[in-house]
């Protein structure tokens, strides 16, 4: 596939959207005093999650 073919996947469009979702939550989340440090780690690792499954995705289409 091509690197056009593997930006259009609809798999991987959606996790970009679900890491750029969670980036935002995790940038609101800093602005707010209250957020415990707990709900806050927990949204780094489903981050971290979907980008590890993001790009497992984008390499097995690529080859």
């Amino acid at each position: 596939m091509s690197v056009s073919e593997v930006s259009v996947n609809p798999r991987i469009e959606a996790l970009r959207a679900k890491h750029k979702g969670l980036s935002q939550k995790i940038e609101q989340a800093h602005g707010n005093l209250s957020t415990a440090d707990y709900y806050l780690s927990q949204l780094k690792k489903q981050k971290l999650i979907v980008k590890e499954k993001l790009e497992s995705e984008e390499k097995r289409i690529a080859s």
